[in-house]
């Protein structure tokens, strides 16, 4: 059974569960770093959980600093994960 990753998005914040191996959660983090610090804002990053068959993924808590995220960019990251397969919501 495959595992669907699942991510909220908000001005400050994007949470990703059901990452399914250490792999794929680092090279989400690589593209997501990438991507925020190009535009000037800096992040943090929490991880819970565990991979394999038997666990519920890895959670990714990434807290974003400077300025809130604008309706385009949020966008764009929307797209980013959608492009993965993954389900995304956005908050305000």
């Amino acid at each position: 059974m495959s595992m669907a990753m699942k991510v909220v998005i908000g001005p400050n914040h994007v949470r990703i569960t059901g990452i399914s191996t250490h792999n794929k959660a680092q090279t989400i983090l690589q593209d997501l770093r990438d991507f925020i610090e190009s535009r000037g804002r800096s992040i943090s990053i929490g991880f819970e959980g565990s991979p394999g068959p038997f666990g519920e993924g890895i959670c990714l808590k990434i807290r974003i600093y400077g300025e809130p995220l604008n309706e385009l960019t949020i966008k764009t990251l929307k797209k980013f994960f959608e492009l993965r397969g993954a389900i995304v919501s956005i908050e305000d």
